[in-house]
């Protein structure tokens, strides 16, 4: 499970820059970026899963991703973000 939170959030970061981009609207929906983040929040209803990404060194992109001029991006990371602190 480790290696696939992992994944997930390299995954987030790498597509973080693209993401925050509003000049490039045509990467902005990138697909992968999105299931990434909705994967991640549906696991956030798991205690060890939101103790794992609070104590990532990639948190802080999914962050930075409620910025996004995309909603959807923003609204997963918005909600990852909510029941990281809730727990």
């Amino acid at each position: 499970m480790v290696l696939f939170l992992q994944a997930l959030l390299k995954l987030v970061a790498d597509c973080s820059a693209v993401a925050l981009n509003p000049m490039r609207k045509d990467a902005v929906n990138e697909s992968p970026l999105k299931i990434a983040l909705f994967s991640l929040a549906k696991m956030c209803a798991h205690l060890p899963c939101r103790q794992f990404l609070r104590s990532s060194e990639l948190f802080p992109v999914i962050g930075r991703l409620r910025q996004s001029p995309e909603a959807t991006i923003a609204n997963y990371a918005t909600v990852i973000i909510r029941r990281v602190a809730d727990s």
